[in-house]
């Protein structure tokens, strides 16, 4: 299930929202404050976050941070304002939406419907795929490191490995995935670890690479250039509803 977060103290907002999402089927977490949102945001992956820029202390910092940030940055961001924060403001802080007040369920609504292709977009991007392989690593002063992997996105990878001081920062990958006939070349960068201690690597750059998945294999599209790329970067202003 999609999931969303809301930063709000407006109980009309909180109604309307609620309401909006459970209509096609979002599943929403609601904070009241700038802290909770902060730790929030930073501990879970959200498809949409909706902040109420003007009538929450900070507000509009916590999209600013989330921009910044490493497991939401990406993720389709709603500004709630109210004769505070321009629409301009709200897009340059990182809004892909604009929602003002007093928010009706049917803009509401309507903001959500033009937001749904973009949230399943980002979706399909970091979804993961549990798979059965090794990678080799280079990282540091550490080269072709064989690493076993635990899952694959679009986005990036897990390492089935403990961290250790030097993965920080660049790091450039081969490995064979399940179905492929050929070994496939990336660079990233180290973005998280877990509980556990696993760490993930976030893509960069992806090598030309035609995909052909056997039987029963998961399709992970990474590229089909015939120069290497980026990953899709969900990108706004999108327009006001």
């Amino acid at each position: 299930m999609l999931k969303a977060l809301l930063l709000t103290r407006d109980q009309e907002v909180l109604r309307v929202i609620r309401r909006v999402l459970e209509m096609v089927t979002i599943d929403m977490e609601t904070v009241t404050s700038t802290d909770a949102a902060r730790q929030t945001i930073s501990s879970r992956k959200f498809d949409a976050i909706l902040i109420d820029c003007d009538d929450v202390q900070s507000g509009c910092e916590v999209i600013k941070e989330l921009r910044r940030g490493k497991s939401n940055s990406k993720s389709i961001v709603f500004a709630i304002t109210n004769r505070v924060t321009t629409v301009k403001g709200a897009f340059e802080l990182g809004a892909n939406f604009v929602l003002d007040k007093p928010v009706s369920a049917d803009r509401a609504a309507r903001s959500l419907r033009a937001a749904h292709g973009l949230i399943l977009r980002e979706r399909r991007r970091y979804h993961r795929h549990a798979v059965n392989a090794t990678a080799h690593v280079s990282y540091g002063s550490q080269r072709d490191v064989p690493i076993p992997l635990t899952n694959i996105s679009e986005g990036g990878v897990a390492l089935g490995t403990s961290r250790t001081s030097e993965m920080t920062g660049p790091v450039q990958l081969r490995l064979q995935l399940p179905g492929l006939n050929r070994v496939l070349e990336a660079k990233g960068e180290f973005v998280w670890m877990n509980d556990t201690g696993r760490v993930g690597i976030r893509f960069t750059t992806i090598a030309p690479l035609a995909m052909r998945p056997a039987v029963g294999t998961p399709r992970v599209t990474l590229a089909a250039s015939p120069d290497a790329v980026k990953p899709p970067i969900v990108t706004g202003p999108w327009p006001r509803a």
